[in-house]
């Protein structure tokens, strides 16, 4: 069992995950347009989507959403959910892991097969997510300690710059009062989503009770304003837009002068690989446990155990395949509307998720009382 804590930590992986992939790129997108309201709507709507999703699941204690479903729904109900809800967190790696691919190839290592560095991370992730989840709330809990400082520095490095522009973020300011749009709200809240990922995690955890409501508010700010405003301020209002990965390009203009190394890029890479990787093999596990929960697979039930590690087998080999397919066939440009179509979906995904969560709930309620 586990404390309260790690479900912070949940929160924070990926609000700091939200610094680099592909959501400041969809807020810069829209910067001459309604990208401040959106975020403005986006902290009171994901913050309500975290707050009311804790509660509901503080009725279901040690129990994760294969075991909600299966008591509350009908089995093919419960299985078609639970195998969709999956793949669905699964897919986010797809674009974190294809993303971190490129990345290497275009700023570290352009010498290098872009598989072979594919390879290995699908090696690390699919192993370690086989590790059980109290074991991965303490690895991230490390990478977390390692990586928050050094994020904590380059956000303090890039807004100390002489050459931030802030005539750019005044500029961006001017549109505050345009029209939001679905798109960008939806990145905007990607910020919580860690939350999720106690559909599964919910099973380790004594007596879950979600508090300090106002710091979680207030980190998803700060996280959103240097998501957007970072790399407006170093590459300017016009240019931001013209970058593929426009934090990767933001850190790369910047240098470490009392630093063993002087481009501040590969202090970013290495923070950027462990969040990375981490992320990933968090929603390859939480990925896996649903699928494996789809076929009636859940938990650490004595007499389904073999059966299960043998199933946990195939389930991740196939996730590594269609990663590895996938990257042999797709671009920027499609993995860049994947990520648009994936968070557009995600966001409506987990309305749903909540919506679902109330109404067991309410029959779980029903059923106490009869």
């Amino acid at each position: 069992m586990v404390r309260n804590k790690y479900f912070y930590y949940l929160f924070l992986l990926n609000a700091s995950i939200n610094l680099i992939n592909y959501v400041p790129r969809i807020l810069i997108q829209d910067r001459f347009g309604g990208v401040l309201m959106s975020m403005l709507i986006a902290v009171p709507v994901g913050s309500l989507l975290m707050y009311v999703f804790s509660k509901l699941l503080q009725r279901f204690p040690g129990e994760g959403l294969p075991e909600i479903f299966h008591s509350v729904f009908p089995v093919w109900i419960s299985g078609f959910l639970l195998i969709l809800y999956g793949l669905a967190w699964y897919f986010s790696s797809v674009i974190t892991l294809i993303s971190f691919m490129d990345i290497t190839s275009r700023y570290i290592s352009p010498d290098v097969s872009p598989y072979i560095v594919l390879t290995g991370f699908l090696v690390v992730v699919g192993l370690s997510a086989r590790l059980d989840s109290e074991s991965l709330l303490y690895a991230l809990e490390m990478v977390l300690y390692i990586a928050m400082p050094l994020i904590a520095y380059m956000a303090w490095r890039v807004f100390s710059n002489p050459y931030f522009s802030w005539d750019s973020v005044r500029q961006i300011i001017t549109y505050a009062w345009n029209m939001p749009n679905y798109r960008t709200i939806a990145a905007a809240t990607y910020i919580y989503t860690g939350y999720i990922n106690m559909v599964v995690f919910n099973r380790i955890f004594r007596r879950f009770k979600m508090k300090h409501m106002f710091s979680i508010i207030l980190v998803s700010i700060v996280s959103l304003f240097i998501s957007l405003f970072a790399p407006l301020g170093i590459l300017g209002a016009n240019g931001a837009g013209e970058h593929v990965y426009p934090a990767f390009s933001t850190v790369d203009a910047m240098r470490i002068r009392y630093f063993i190394i002087e481009r501040m890029i590969y202090v970013f890479f290495v923070v950027y690989m462990m969040l990375s990787l981490m992320n990933s093999i968090i929603h390859w596990h939480v990925g896996k446990e649903l699928v494996l929960g789809g076929f009636k697979l859940e938990g650490e039930k004595p007499s389904l155990l073999p059966k299960k590690r043998k199933a946990e087998w195939w389930v991740l080999a196939l996730f590594a395949v269609i990663i590895f397919v996938l990257a042999t066939v797709i671009n920027q440009y499609t993995l860049n509307d994947m990520a648009i179509v994936f968070l557009d979906v995600r966001f409506a995904g987990e309305i749903l998720l909540v919506i679902l969560l109330i109404y067991a709930a309410m029959r779980r309620g029903r059923r106490r009382r009869a």
